[in-house]
C-alpha cells in the first residue's frame, strides 16, 4: 500500500506543479510582448501536465478496488495529495520570475525548433544569451482582489479534489462505487467552467488592454493565490472528515 500511495503523491504533485508552473508562460509573454504565443505554450504545458492524471487515477481506483483501503486512510492520503500540491505551487509562486524567464528562453528556442524539440534543447542542449526582462514588481496581498481569489479558490477546490471527493465517497458507499466515482467529471466539470468563462477570459483581457498599470499582474497573482488557498481548504476538509470518523 505505502508503494502506491506514493506513487499517487509522485503523480499528484508533477500534474500540480507542471499546471502551476505553466502560468508564468502567460507572464513571460505579456513582458516580451508575445501574448499568443505565451497562451499557447501555457496551454500546451497544462496538457503534458494531463499525462499524470491516468497512472494518478488507476493507482487511487486500484487501492480502492483491489486493496480495500479503508475511508480513513483514503482521507488521510488525499490530506497528502493535496499538501504536496500547495507546497509546489507555493514554490512556483516564491519562484515566479525563474519560470517566466524560462519561458522566455522557451520562445527563444520555439523560433527554430518544434515545442517538444524546444523544450527538449532548453534543458538539455546549450543555453543561448538572452537579454531577459525579469518581474521586477510584485503586488502587495493588499493590492489583489478579493472577489477572484474567492472565484479562484472556488473553481480550483473542484478541478484540484473532484476526483479526490468522489472516491472518498465511493469507498464510503461501496454498493454505488461506480456510480459515484463518475461524479468526478461532474466535481471537475464545476470548476472548468468556472475558469473556461470567467478566470481564462478575464486573465487574458486584463493583459491585452492593461499596458501601462499592474492590473494585469495583479489578477495573474490574485488567481494564484486563489489557488493556494484552494489546496488549504481541501486539506482543512479531509483532515476533518477523518477526525470525525476517527473519533466516532
Amino acid at each position: 500500500m505505502i508503494y502506491l500511495i506514493l506513487i499517487a503523491l509522485l503523480c499528484y504533485s508533477a500534474m500540480q506543479f507542471i499546471e502551476s508552473a505553466s502560468f508564468a508562460s502567460r507572464l513571460a509573454g505579456k513582458l516580451v510582448n508575445r501574448l499568443s504565443l505565451g497562451t499557447t505554450l501555457q496551454n500546451t504545458v497544462f496538457v503534458t501536465s494531463r499525462l499524470f492524471l491516468p497512472p494518478l487515477l488507476l493507482t487511487l481506483s486500484f487501492m480502492i478496488e483491489f486493496k480495500n483501503i479503508s475511508l480513513q486512510l483514503f482521507l488521510l492520503t488525499s490530506s497528502a495529495l493535496v499538501i504536496s500540491g500547495f507546497f509546489f505551487s507555493l514554490i512556483v509562486l516564491i519562484n515566479f520570475n525563474y519560470f517566466q524567464i524560462f519561458f522566455q528562453r522557451l520562445f527563444l528556442q520555439y523560433e527554430f525548433n518544434t515545442i517538444p524539440v524546444a523544450i527538449v534543447k532548453e534543458f538539455f542542449g546549450k543555453k543561448k544569451k538572452l537579454k531577459q526582462i525579469n518581474l521586477e514588481v510584485i503586488p502587495s496581498i493588499r493590492g489583489l482582489s478579493l472577489k477572484k481569489i474567492a472565484t479562484s479558490t472556488f473553481a480550483y477546490f473542484f478541478l484540484t479534489t473532484g476526483f479526490l471527493i468522489t472516491f472518498s465517497f465511493a469507498i464510503f458507499i461501496p454498493d454505488y462505487r461506480m456510480t459515484l466515482s463518475q461524479l468526478a467529471a461532474l466535481g471537475h466539470g464545476i470548476g472548468a467552467l468556472i475558469l473556461a468563462l470567467y478566470i481564462d477570459p478575464m486573465i487574458s483581457r486584463s493583459l491585452d488592454l492593461r499596458l501601462q498599470d499592474s492590473n494585469w499582474l495583479e489578477n495573474i497573482y490574485s488567481i494564484f493565490v486563489g489557488r493556494l488557498l484552494a489546496y488549504i481548504l481541501a486539506s482543512i476538509l479531509f483532515l476533518a472528515v477523518y477526525l470525525y470518523k476517527y473519533l466516532i
